[in-house]
């Protein structure tokens, strides 16, 4: 495939070459057709400077099966995010059903109850929920199991006017949503796991069939978490995550090697930039499947069509994406007059990826590099503990059904935009300023954003979702620059290495920041007042508050203290890759 997109890419840098001869052209004062129109030719003399533009050469330039082989990749690793984040948006549910979650009111109607009466899981959800789970008037357990209503709903309107049909329909249950046994779950169990498998497969990756490996990454972690749809008690539920972060791990690693090998360098990033929208793509799909599926059917359901979609796309990887031929690394690949000199080929590899390990230690124990991951575990801290509580906050005020409607769209457009953007503003602070003025965009995005964040939690809907828009656009500014700060102070010959570190570092930080939650939670209703659920909807607001938008400042100001102690960084880099390249 590559030998056929070859002479596609050498007719495109021929292009090249003739406009920058036109440019030339223009600068010598032959005037083109269109100079009468001044903004037409800014336009085109900054061209490669447009969003977008980067896209419309790549897919001008590659072949068709490229392509192809880049949106498969897409769909699995949306998948990858919808099956990772469905558990956060069925909870509640997932806990009241199997047993975890602390003790609140909760509707006491069977399906077949409901099925019996004439009536769709629908009004379990929107209705019943309502009824016991946010009902302000309900203050302890003796009330909640007291609560009545006309049951099947009639046009007689209350049990004063229907007494005949009032029914209890609250118990005292588990709200799985609520505790530290969902935090732990959600994040704990998969995110010291993920990091950690994600090292094995990298390694996997430099030695095996990378289309083979993907294929049965997805199969595994598919199936795990179609099985958790079958789930009977809580340490089943955590026995799944385990198995699907394990599985998760290998998306990436081997996605975006396969990537690497089918596209030049010039487009590599565009490409990879397509790939990394699936993180918002699957995210909102999380939403929209994960609360229309439990309100039609149930949220064994969601489980089960989430595996069902990564199982049928599993033969498509397996059988349609041809392993590429890896791109040599002058750098790293031996050759075999080396060998022949240098000895036996197992103690240089050995030799080799010690020094290489002892390189990227002496890397990130830098005053600069060391703050900056601090700081992106911190920031990435706050992503995690949203991401994981969006749904029970917004679901004590909202329904299931708005929640989908503005979630589904919102993270996935304004999150998109974020950082695409960032990375464009970035890369313009950077030309004559270094490598440390990016980080004045991750100090001013994160404090900029802040503010809109906090909105999600104080304002009333529908602003509290439309907030999250500007939230969302400028607070994500910060995964692009981040991850080219590293590349920026990383030695070239551990560039991935580093990613991969400091990939591991922000997500084990960040990962199990989210098990504060309850606590805080805990600590802070005392001081609230009002009724039961009052008090548990206040005090998880601050508390979220106080792990969202509080950490978007906190992640700030370490940025700052990084911008001072990156330029002793950027010096010590430069002497190391001059004493590097004398060596060589």
């Amino acid at each position: 495939q590559h030998e056929d997109a070859d002479p596609l890419l050498k007719e495109e840098d021929e292009e090249d070459k003739k406009d920058e001869d036109s440019d030339d052209s223009t600068e010598n004062n032959e005037t083109p057709c269109y100079a009468k129109y001044s903004w037409l030719l800014w336009l085109h003399k900054h061209r490669k400077k447009i969003p977008g533009y980067g896209l419309y050469k790549l897919f001008r330039q590659a072949s068709v099966y490229m392509v192809y082989v880049l949106f498969i990749m897409l769909l699995v690793y949306l998948l990858n995010q919808l099956d990772r984040y469905t558990i956060s948006i069925t909870a509640k549910y997932v806990g009241a059903d199997v047993g975890f979650g602390e003790l609140d009111c909760m509707p006491n109607v069977s399906q077949h109850e409901l099925e019996e009466n004439g009536l769709t899981r629908r009004y379990l959800v929107e209705t019943l929920i309502s009824e016991c789970n946010k009902n302000t008037a309900i203050k302890n357990r003796r009330m909640c199991e007291e609560h009545e209503i006309v049951f099947p709903p009639s046009d007689s309107g209350n049990c004063s006017q229907d007494s005949e049909n009032c029914s209890q329909v609250c118990k005292w249950g588990h709200d799985g949503a609520v505790g530290i046994k969902y935090q732990i779950l959600a994040g704990p169990v998969f995110n010291n796991i993920y990091p950690l498998a994600g090292v094995f497969m990298g390694i996997l990756a430099d030695r095996f069939n990378r289309k083979i490996l993907l294929g049965l990454s997805l199969l595994f972690w598919s199936i795990a978490t179609g099985l958790t749809g079958f789930a009977q008690n809580y340490w089943m539920v955590v026995l799944f995550r385990m198995l699907l972060a394990i599985g998760a791990a290998g998306c990436s690693p081997f996605a975006v090697s396969i990537l690497s090998d089918y596209f030049p360098p010039e487009f590599r990033g565009t490409a990879l930039s397509i790939y990394y929208w699936g993180i918002y793509i699957g995210y909102s799909l999380a939403y929209a499947i994960g609360n229309s599926i439990n309100i039609v059917l149930n949220w064994r359901w969601v489980f089960f069509i989430s595996g069902i979609m990564g199982i049928a796309l599993t033969p498509f990887v397996l059988f349609t994406i041809k392993e590429p031929e890896r791109k040599k690394n002058s750098l790293t690949d031996d050759n075999t007059n080396e060998v022949q000199i240098h000895g036996n080929r197992f103690e240089r590899r050995v030799k080799d990826l010690l020094s290489k390990m002892f390189l990227l230690l002496k890397t990130f124990i830098m005053p600069g590099m060391l703050t900056l991951c601090i700081a992106g575990g911190i920031r990435n801290a706050g992503g995690y503990v949203w991401a994981y509580n969006t749904q029970p906050f917004f679901s004590l005020k909202n329904s299931d059904t708005t929640i989908a409607a503005y979630m589904s769209v919102i993270p996935l457009v304004a999150g998109s935009i974020g950082a695409v953007v960032g990375g464009i503003i970035s890369d313009v602070l950077v030309k004559g300023r270094g490598p440390a003025a990016r980080i004045w965009v991750l100090i001013g995005s994160q404090l900029l954003a802040a503010p809109f964040a906090a909105g999600a939690l104080f304002l009333p809907a529908p602003w509290c979702f439309l907030t999250l828009i500007p939230s969302n656009v400028i607070g994500e500014m910060w995964v692009g620059v981040t991850s080219a700060m590293i590349v920026d102070l990383a030695p070239t010959v551990i560039r991935t290495s580093s990613i991969a570190l400091y990939l591991f570092i922000i997500t084990v930080i960040g990962g199990n920041f989210n098990v504060l939650v309850p606590f805080l939670q805990k600590g802070l209703k005392h001081q609230m007042h009002g009724s039961e659920t009052s008090q548990k909807y206040n005090s998880l607001r601050w508390a979220i508050f106080l792990t969202f938008p509080a950490l978007y400042v906190v992640s700030s100001f370490l940025f700052l203290a990084a911008f001072f102690l990156m330029r002793i960084d950027l010096k010590i880099k430069k002497r190391r890759d001059n004493d590097r390249s004398g060596v060589i």
